[in-house]
C-alpha cells in the first residue's frame, strides 16, 4: 500500500513545484536577453541553459513535488522512495557545491539575485524538509543506492562530449580545454565520491527514520 498524504502535505509540494518552476523561468528571463549578442542562436542558447545541473535538479524536484501534490505517493516513477531521495541528493550536491565552491564567482542583482538564492538555497531546503518529513523511504538499501549516481554519471559524460565539440562547460572545474582531462577526472573523482557519501548518509537517515515509525 503507498504512502498517503494530507492535504497539508500536498499544498507544501504544490508550492515546492510552483517556487521551482518560478525560478527556472525567471533564470531563463534574466539570461535571455543577452543570447544573441554572444553570438549563440536561441536553440543553442535553451540547450546551454538546461545542461546546468542546478536547472536540471531544480526540474527534477518540481516534477517529483508536482506529482506528489496531484497524485500522492501512488507508485508511479517520480513519487517512488528511492526516485524523491535521489533527487534529495542532486538537489543537496547542487546547494553544497554552488554556496561552497562558485558562490564567491558570481554576484547578481535584482531578480537575479531572487533565481539565484531560489535554485540554491531556498528550493534544496524546502525540499529536504518534504523528504525528511514527508516522503515515504520504505525498500531504500545502500546497495540499492547505486543506481542514484547512474543520472550524475551520464551527466558528466554529457557534459564531456557536449564540451569536445564546443569548448564551453557549465563549470570551470569540468572544463578539460582549460584544465585537460587528468585534472578534470581528479574532480569528477571528487564529486563521485561525494555524491557516493551522500547516497549513504541519506539511505542511513531513511533506514533510520523507517524504523523509528515501526517502532512507534
Amino acid at each position: 500500500m503507498f504512502s498517503q498524504i494530507s492535504s497539508g502535505a500536498r499544498a507544501f509540494c504544490a508550492i515546492i513545484s510552483l517556487l521551482c518552476v518560478a525560478a527556472i523561468v525567471l533564470q531563463l528571463s534574466m539570461s535571455l536577453p543577452g543570447y544573441a549578442d554572444r553570438g549563440r542562436t536561441l536553440g543553442g542558447f535553451l540547450l546551454e541553459y538546461f545542461s546546468y545541473f542546478t536547472i536540471q535538479s531544480n526540474l527534477l524536484v518540481a516534477l517529483c513535488t508536482g506529482f506528489v501534490a496531484l497524485s500522492g505517493f501512488n507508485g508511479k516513477w517520480f513519487t517512488r522512495p528511492g526516485v524523491l531521495s535521489a533527487v534529495a541528493v542532486y538537489i543537496t550536491i547542487v546547494s553544497l557545491v554552488y554556496n561552497v565552491v562558485l558562490r564567491s564567482t558570481f554576484h547578481p542583482v535584482g531578480w537575479a539575485r531572487v533565481a539565484d538564492e531560489l535554485l540554491h538555497v531556498v528550493n534544496p531546503i524546502l525540499y529536504l524538509i518534504f523528504w525528511a518529513a514527508i516522503s515515504p523511504k520504505t525498500g531504500i538499501t545502500y546497495k540499492g543506492t547505486f543506481s542514484w549516481l547512474i543520472y550524475p554519471l551520464f551527466y558528466i559524460i554529457y557534459i564531456l562530449v557536449r564540451g569536445a565539440l564546443t569548448t564551453k562547460y557549465p563549470y570551470f572545474f569540468l572544463d578539460a580545454g582549460k584544465f585537460g582531462y587528468p585534472q578534470v577526472a581528479l574532480n569528477i573523482a571528487v564529486l563521485v565520491v561525494v555524491f557516493w557519501l551522500f547516497c549513504m548518509l541519506y539511505a542511513f537517515i531513511a533506514q533510520r527514520i523507517t524504523g523509528r515509525k515501526r517502532q512507534s
